[in-house]
């Protein structure tokens, strides 16, 4: 498959003490009801590894000291600031999305930023969206990339699906088919 990265013991075991130690300095913008916020900051401990393993960077050597402080980037390539937001999702969802050939306004179309994380955009040169299956979590997949700019330009914050639904919390609904091909980025 297109660029999975596998998880592994050694980086389940490193993102659950990066979690535990993160967490007395996080203010998480959300909760959800599929994991703990801890088992949701494991997902992005992975995400940030997996992504490192992808773009060639050493991920034991990139992980920070310490969480006192938000970070300006989850990592650097060729000088650009990349920040990896990490999505799980249920099985039934995953192929269509990691094929995108899911459809922009369907459910789970959208790749979502929370809204209380919108200034922090501004930091980032690009946004790195990878995905795991969450009732598996054996593989991380780059679903595609797009720069911070482009979704302070183009997406306002809401908390309507264009299904006409809503999210569990205003986000900036980015759509999949905005995102770039992760070769344009590797």
């Amino acid at each position: 498959m297109l660029n999975r990265i596998e998880i592994t013991d050694e980086m389940k075991g490193r993102a659950k003490e990066e979690s535990k130690k993160r967490n007395p300095d996080i203010n998480h913008h959300f909760e959800v009801e599929h994991f703990t916020s801890e088992q949701r900051d494991e997902v992005g401990f992975i995400g940030e590894f997996s992504a490192c393993i992808l773009l060639g960077i050493d991920w034991k050597s990139n992980i920070r000291q310490d969480y006192k402080t938000i970070d300006s980037k989850d990592l650097i390539i060729n000088g650009l600031k990349i920040d990896v937001k990490t999505e799980s999702v249920p099985s039934q969802f995953f192929d269509k999305i990691i094929t995108r050939k899911i459809k922009d306004d369907e459910l789970y179309g959208r790749r979502l930023i929370n809204s209380g994380q919108e200034d922090l955009l501004k930091k980032y040169d690009i946004i790195l969206f990878g995905l795991v299956d969450r009732s598996k979590l054996d593989y991380w997949y780059p679903i595609g990339w797009i720069k911070s700019n482009e979704i302070l330009d183009n997406y306002k914050a809401t908390i309507y699906k264009p299904s006409g639904g809503k999210y569990k919390f205003k986000a900036l609904p980015v759509k999949t088919s905005s995102l770039k091909d992760i070769k344009d980025l590797v």
